[in-house]
């Protein structure tokens, strides 16, 4: 299923990011909840940072999944930097957990439901009423909580399917790779359905059992060092961040044209 939006994109270590802006981003996606042809697939949107970029080079599924994806926007700061380096261009990031909060207010505006799917027992419930309550008339058709990360659509419980089916919009909260993985395994399943998107850690954070990083920390591109402060098991994933910059480093320094839209394909040596 081709669900490409078409735009300039910068490929970085194989993934292709959009060159989108904030205000177009969202464009589209009112321009898509507004239209009621439901012969068309839903926008797939995936919001990347390095760890997804990194993920991506020794996962061939995940990589497959990304090239079929409507867009993918710069959510890390480190994906902004990478396209600095390699395209001498700027590109604005596109979070998930801002993308929730406007998709919602769109939606409110317009009529259109959202599901949201994933996080622990209990928080998706909590975000929703959250979501609620700071746009008025937004229809939650349903949330749900899964056991395990099955992509088997069938073993749901019959309720949840219907919900989802009858969602114009889909959030996903499993974390990437996983939620991305049920997203390409489900959404041709999801009839009614105009958008879906892998939105990670964003219903902890609406329903307040975590606490996102001040502002200062996420204007200067130094979200994942609370996170790594509140969490300190997180070291391991941090350690992709170095690995990516590394490559793009590396990138930078070769003797190879860069140019917009091209495929960079990363030398197996830059991953030793």
């Amino acid at each position: 299923m081709n669900t490409h939006v078409e735009s300039e994109t910068y490929p970085i270590l194989g993934v292709n990011i959009s060159a989108c802006s904030k205000e177009e981003f969202f464009v589209s996606v009112k321009e898509r909840l507004q239209n009621s042809d439901e012969t068309l697939p839903p926008l797939f949107v995936v919001t990347v940072n390095p760890e997804i970029t990194i993920q991506s080079i020794i996962d061939n599924q995940f990589n497959k999944i990304l090239q079929s994806s409507s867009i993918n926007t710069a959510d890390g700061v480190g994906i902004s930097w990478a396209v600095k380096q390699l395209y001498k261009k700027s590109v604005d990031r596109i979070t998930g957990s801002d993308s929730l909060e406007k998709i919602c207010a769109e939606c409110a505006k317009l009529d259109q439901s959202v599901f949201l799917y994933g996080a622990a027992p209990g928080v998706a419930d909590k975000a929703a009423a959250v979501l609620v309550a700071r746009n008025p008339g937004l229809r939650v058709e349903g949330v749900y909580s899964p056991f395990s990360r099955d992509t088997n659509f069938d073993r749901l419980p019959v309720t949840t399917q219907i919900e989802l089916q009858n969602a114009s919009v889909v959030f996903v909260a499993l974390g990437a790779p996983s939620q991305e993985k049920w997203i390409y395994a489900n959404m041709h399943k999801l009839s009614r359905c105009r958008l879906i998107i892998g939105i990670g850690g964003s219903f902890d954070f609406i329903a307040g059992t975590q606490k996102r990083a001040p502002i200062m920390f996420r204007k200067t591109g130094l979200e994942w060092m609370y996170r790594l402060y509140k969490d300190p098991s997180r070291w391991r994933r941090m350690l992709r961040l170095p690995l990516f910059a590394l490559n793009i480093l590396l990138l930078k320094a070769s003797n190879t044209t860069i140019q917009k839209t091209d495929t960079v394909n990363l030398p197996q040596k830059e991953l030793a």
